[in-house]
């Protein structure tokens, strides 16, 4: 069963959830599957209660049913099971690691340092620097791309941060060779809404056309789960894991992708473990480089609900991007992943167009 928050659910009278939140019970599942009887749980709602304990027990069995997981069609379980074989394609470095491409009916975390090129930065009014600029462009070459070659496919992008460049969109098609028809058409299949908080996030997921949609694109997830989580409160782990389960939902029962962006935090040293003797930046260990001092954002909770975590960063070595004025050289590892081997990376090339440069600046995988 999917797990959402009460006060999402526009199904429920006027007050339901707000009473409910006042004794901590957020989410469907916390009502449904708690210890605490109706009873006692109708007790406890603050004065004055907006309605009697038989149809407080109506509105409870209600969501029950609405809530619950219908049967399945063995032949539209044959069905999506052919669609997994469907694939994104990313990088053919990269793709050859991940067996083809990125797999349906997955949860894919990509994150990196800031301008590593995981998504796009860009104002008209303002010259920025090309790695600024490329901030959501690996991604959004990896899903216009998609689109390009499944033309019976759509997929949502929820932008949370309100830097989605349509412009960008645009030039990459352009340079993919679409001709303006096609371009409008393809256009029309990415879905980009606004959202500024996990409620808005999820009304958009329950309105989603399950049947057109391959792709779901949250930019970022980061500012939707940050402000709940906290060190002396669980509430904010019970939103992101009732977040991901919908999410898992989504992507078992439809067969899609889940791309989520996260932002990166500087590694810490885990607190009693000699913060006094350490000295300079702590480099994180999965990273195949020394110059990886930040990790994904969210706690490590997060990375282990998704599964794979792709890692961007602008190649290191100076001298091989002074010799392309036109282009910025980055890096994409596979930290960890569930369906392809992991600790593997290679490099790609970002223009200043926004397109992807097919050719690498090396390749190199890590045994």
């Amino acid at each position: 069963m999917a797990v959402m928050l009460l006060s999402t659910l526009s199904t429920l009278p006027n007050g339901f959830a707000a009473h409910l939140a006042s004794l901590g019970i957020l989410t469907d599942s916390d009502l449904l599957f708690s210890n605490t009887s109706h009873i006692e749980i109708y007790t406890r709602l603050p004065p004055p209660k907006p309605f009697s304990f038989s149809e407080f027990e109506a509105l409870v069995a209600t969501l029950a049913e609405n809530l619950a997981v219908p049967g399945r069609a063995a032949a539209e379980l044959y069905e999506n099971e052919n669609d997994t074989d469907l694939k994104m394609e990313t990088l053919p470095a990269l793709d050859n690691h991940l067996g083809g491409g990125l797999p349906l009916a997955r949860i894919t975390e990509i994150s990196g340092d800031r301008g590593s090129g995981k998504s796009v930065c860009h104002s008209k009014n303002i010259r920025q620097p090309a790695y600024l600029m490329t901030w959501k462009t690996l991604l959004l070459n990896c899903v216009l791309n998609f689109l390009v070659k499944n033309q019976e496919i759509a997929a949502l992008w929820i932008d949370t941060t309100g830097d989605f460049a349509v412009d960008r969109a645009v030039q990459i098609l352009q340079d993919l060779r679409q001709t303006p028809e096609q371009l409008e058409a393809t256009l029309q299949r990415l879905h980009v809404s606004a959202a500024t908080d996990i409620e808005s996030s999820q009304a958009l997921l329950r309105a989603l056309d399950a049947q057109l949609a391959h792709c779901i694109v949250i930019d970022s997830i980061t500012p939707l789960i940050g402000p709940y989580l906290s060190a002396v409160s669980s509430q904010g782990h019970a939103i992101m894991t009732a977040l991901m389960r919908y999410l898992r939902h989504l992507a078992n029962r439809y067969s899609m992708l889940v791309l989520l962006i996260n932002n990166a935090t500087m590694m810490r040293t885990p607190q009693g473990q000699g913060q006094e003797t350490i000295s300079g930046p702590i480099l994180n260990p999965q990273s195949a480089f020394a110059s990886t001092i930040r990790k994904p954002a969210l706690g490590p909770s997060f990375t282990f609900m998704s599964d794979a975590t792709l890692w961007l960063s602008l190649w290191p070595s100076p001298k091989d991007s002074d010799t392309h004025e036109n282009s910025t050289a980055h890096t994409v590892e596979v930290l960890r992943s569930k369906f392809s081997a992991s600790g593997v990376w290679c490099t790609f090339r970002i223009a200043q167009t926004g397109s992807l440069l097919l050719e690498n600046v090396s390749r190199t995988e890590i045994n």
